[in-house]
């Protein structure tokens, strides 16, 4: 398992005046669950993700939920399955009584 961090640079861009912004919302494909990242700077820190291939969006919310502005999306990444070690034997003694 792999702890993924995800950093959003962002822009300042105009909205009407009645917006009340609520932050950055971070999400991983995959079905892990998304964070919201209400100051900047903004970045998520995913713990236990699994080996698999994923990509990672940002969108600015309101305070209902909606969304402000498009998202943006990274291109694909892949975690790789860790090596595993395994015990090979190197010699063999035997012992006669």
């Amino acid at each position: 398992m792999s702890t993924v961090i995800v950093s959003v640079a962002t822009t300042s861009t105009p909205f009407p005046s009645t917006t009340v912004p609520a932050g950055i919302v971070i999400t991983l494909s995959g079905g892990i669950a998304p964070q919201t990242v209400t100051t900047a700077p903004y970045s998520a820190s995913f713990s236990d993700v699994a080996p698999g291939t994923y990509t990672a969006s940002a969108q600015a919310v309101d305070a209902s939920g909606n969304a402000l502005g498009a998202a943006a999306v990274s291109a694909e990444f892949t975690i790789a399955a860790p090596d595993v070690n395994v015990d090979i034997p190197q010699t063999v003694s035997v012992t006669v009584q």
